[in-house]
């Protein structure tokens, strides 16, 4: 992975190959946990991740054969995203302005939850790549839940 400069968080990581590069993005859901089902693990070269920022979000694709998935995330409103803990994300849909809350987006096979209540940590942020995890739940607060994480190494 080579690390160039993009506007906002400063990062757009581009795939190159690498010895050294992680690329992973992994969940478990629980039994009714809506959109993502099921678990899954997904990993380059076999599978293309490419995370990147743009307007102020922490954005995550995966394309593997047919199946795909991205992630967004985003601070609360007039905050930029860093390291740390972000409770109380609500959804956040890709032309919404920003939230006085942090914000997710998670989408697969073109569903989603428009009621998602999430929680992510940002680990690492930086020129040597992401590592996020999160909990999502659509629907209440309570729901079932998916947890996942995505390990990014330029």
């Amino acid at each position: 992975m080579v690390l160039t400069a993009a506007a906002g968080l400063g990062l757009a990581l581009v795939p190159v190959a690498s010895a050294d590069s992680l690329q992973t993005v992994d969940y478990t859901s629980e039994d009714g946990a809506w959109p993502l089902q099921g678990s899954a693990h997904y990993a380059a070269p076999g599978d293309e991740i490419a995370v990147w920022e743009y307007d102020g979000r922490l954005k995550i694709d995966v394309q593997s054969g047919f199946k795909d998935l991205r992630i967004e995330l985003s601070a609360p409103a007039g905050e930029t995203l860093h390291t740390g803990t972000y409770p109380g994300a609500r959804f956040r849909g890709q032309s919404d302005p920003a939230l006085p809350t942090p914000g997710v987006f998670v989408v697969s096979g073109n569903f989603g939850c428009s009621d998602a209540y999430a929680d992510f940590t940002i680990d690492r942020l930086d020129a040597s790549g992401v590592d996020v995890t999160f909990v999502q739940r659509c629907g209440a607060p309570d729901g079932p839940a998916t947890r996942g994480q995505v390990h990014f190494t330029a």
